[in-house]
């Protein structure tokens, strides 16, 4: 999710379509190899051109299909430990747009798109509506806490590969409850903070509701006075799944999100006669 880094080994994918294969090779690659010490320059241009080339069963890099597939050859990841491809033997094979990719340890699979869309999965900041407003709580005054659920809507990414629509995977984040931070150990929390079946979290204050506590609140027991104001944090706790082009599935580890808000806690003067 969002702020994790993604450790997703190298893996096969996509990278030239026929055109951008043999502009690659004849204006970058086989300089690099006349240009290169230590190597068989003649060797390699030839061994490429025996692969690839214009009397290769691929026809001048597959020219001729350009619309029907792509040039699949190793992605390294710079955030993998080893930093390199190391665990993919570097080959470039060709790949239709209606065939999967052959079997091989690092071709890509539903499984691992769908890490690479838990990287991507933005998760909103949602802040708490209190009742009474934070800078208005009261000693022992119930503090009622509230989401509106446009504010608590699943949130969801898919990773697929470009041209590949049988292959993806969609990963997405749902929100199952808040947990109540009061900021101090002087206030008793509320705790029913589950999503409800309307998609927000607790409800705001009605005058119905005097004398009660809130499912979803907390009631402080202390005034700040002096001491500042307490940090009041309200975090959201998202629930993450994936979901496989070919019906593979799974869990992932959950989210959460927090928002903190200063509350000031005054004391209800009364007047004894």
């Amino acid at each position: 999710m969002s702020g994790r880094q993604s450790n997703w080994s190298p893996y096969y994918a996509p990278r030239w379509s026929a055109s951008g294969f043999k502009d690659w090779w004849d204006n970058y690659a086989k300089d690099q190899a006349y240009k290169t010490e230590g190597h068989n320059a003649q060797e390699i241009v030839d061994s490429h051109d025996e692969t690839y080339g214009e009397n290769s069963q691929y026809e001048d890099h597959n020219i001729g299909r350009e619309d029907e597939g792509a040039w699949w050859t190793v992605h390294s990841n710079p955030n993998h430990p080893d930093g390199s491809t190391a665990s993919c033997e570097s080959q470039i094979f060709w790949v239709d747009h209606d065939d999967t990719p052959p079997p091989h340890p690092n071709s890509p699979t539903p499984e691992m798109l769908a890490e690479l869309a838990y990287a991507e999965v933005e998760i909103p900041d949602v802040r708490a509506e209190l009742s009474p407003a934070a800078d208005a709580q009261k000693v022992n005054l119930a503090t009622w806490v509230w989401m509106d659920a446009s504010d608590l809507a699943p949130v969801s990414v898919t990773a697929s590969i470009s041209g590949y629509s049988q292959l993806s995977a969609t990963v997405t984040a749902t929100p199952s409850r808040v947990e109540l931070d009061p900021g101090t150990g002087d206030a008793t929390v509320h705790d029913g903070c589950a999503v409800g079946a309307d998609g927000g979290v607790g409800r705001p204050y009605t005058a119905a509701d005097a004398g009660t506590a809130p499912s979803c609140g907390v009631t402080y027991h202390r005034a700040t006075h002096d001491r500042g104001p307490y940090p009041f944090s309200a975090t959201v706790v998202w629930e993450v799944s994936w979901e496989g082009s070919d019906g593979s599935g799974a869990t992932l580890p959950d989210g959460a999100f927090g928002t903190t808000q200063d509350v000031t806690v005054q004391e209800i003067q009364t007047i004894v006669r």
